[in-house]
């Protein structure tokens, strides 16, 4: 089923549902239950007047022939990721909650539970958006434009829509920032600036400057020591250098290694031994002095550009080629979705030839020429 696209686009215009996505619900019953009590909840920031600070209001309504009785409201407020308030009060019969804040720069969530029903609603600490960008560029239908794909002189073309110049208006801001910017609001902007330092760190987003080849070369080694199931190496310019350059680091008793090159990294003008001669030999002494055997499988084409390297579950997407990361300013960083790579890189090693038949129809091509 998942197969068929058509299949897959009628269940999701009906039940909203996107079965690629949620596997586990083939072959399985799922009971979906609306909320038997609460038809709606409202909640938003009122903004200080010259009397009263800043103000979360809450409006709870219930369903028809239903009461707000045995509902209870718990609040919980965060700044700079701690939690500084936790209350619960009960919902009042008129559904109505006026919560004095006296300014709300921090995060807020809540949860709605019911006596008998339990957790009914749940809302993640966020904060309340104070202000909107509205910015108006008229636009009018340009011109189209007709270039090539590519560089080759037989490449299809393609149009797309050309801009027509216009003058924006200037931008104007709706809403008001927070009316003070105490120490609470300083910590809460270098604590963003934090977590976007730890994200980049969790992905393992790494920036080697020009001229940093040796410490690049020691970051993906220390990376290759630490895998203990599989490496995968994708990159079309892979030759016999990068083999003693990195691979001695992994650990040929628990780690397979498989290489997806292709043919631009053999490339030769009549070099003796040749390029894939020098590789050959390379895998033979490593295979001797290190115990590690590498499939290795050439593609037939240069269908592959970027590279990846793949340790156990997770996949690095490589800005330059091992052979010359860290030469230039070069970035490299760990994939949220690895899975779906892997899933391409095993299909192109299907559409791959091993090293071993690569080389000997090479052989064979040049004999012909001869």
């Amino acid at each position: 089923m998942l197969a068929d696209h058509n299949a897959v686009a009628f269940i999701a215009r009906r039940l909203h549902i996107d079965l690629r996505l949620y596997r586990e619900y083939l072959g399985s019953a799922v009971l979906i239950a609306s909320d038997p009590v609460l038809k709606l909840v409202d909640c938003f920031m009122i903004p200080a007047s010259e009397n009263e600070g800043e103000r979360i209001f809450y409006r709870f309504v219930p369903r028809a022939g239903q009461s707000l009785s045995g509902l209870q409201l718990t609040t919980f407020d965060e700044q700079t990721h701690l939690l500084t308030d936790f209350n619960t009060r009960d919902i009042p019969p008129n559904g109505i909650l006026d919560i004095d804040k006296g300014d709300c720069i921090g995060t807020y969530g809540y949860v709605v539970t019911h006596e008998q029903y339990g957790v009914l609603a749940y809302s993640p600490p966020a904060p309340f958006l104070r202000q909107v960008g509205i910015n108006v560029n008229p636009t009018s239908r340009g011109k189209k434009v007709r270039v090539p794909i590519g560089e080759a002189a037989d490449s299809p073309s393609m149009e797309y829509q050309a801009a027509q110049p216009s003058q924006p208006s200037p931008p104007r801001l709706v809403g008001d920032p927070p009316r003070i910017q105490d120490a609470n609001y300083r910590v809460s902007i270098a604590a963003s600036s934090r977590k976007k330092l730890a994200s980049a760190k969790q992905y393992g987003q790494r920036w080697f400057p020009d001229g940093s080849r040796e410490e690049a070369m020691r970051f993906v080694q220390s990376e290759l020591r630490r895998a203990s199931s599989r490496v995968i190496i994708a990159d079309p310019y892979l030759a016999e250098l990068q083999l003693g350059q990195y691979l001695y680091a992994v650990n040929p008793a628990t780690t397979s290694v498989t290489l997806l090159t292709s043919r631009l990294a053999f490339k030769s003008k009549k070099q003796i031994p040749s390029k894939a001669d020098n590789f050959s030999f390379q895998l033979e002494q490593l295979k001797d002095e290190a115990g590690v055997t590498v499939q290795t499988y050439v593609l037939p084409s240069s269908i592959l550009h970027d590279r990846f390297l793949v340790i156990d579950d997770d996949v690095w997407f490589l800005g330059n080629s091992l052979n010359t990361l860290g030469d230039k300013a070069s970035l490299i960083v760990k994939l949220p979705n690895p899975n779906e790579v892997i899933d391409q890189l095993k299909d192109m090693l299907n559409h791959a030839i091993p090293f071993d038949e690569y080389k000997k129809q090479r052989a064979k091509s040049k004999d012909a020429k001869s």
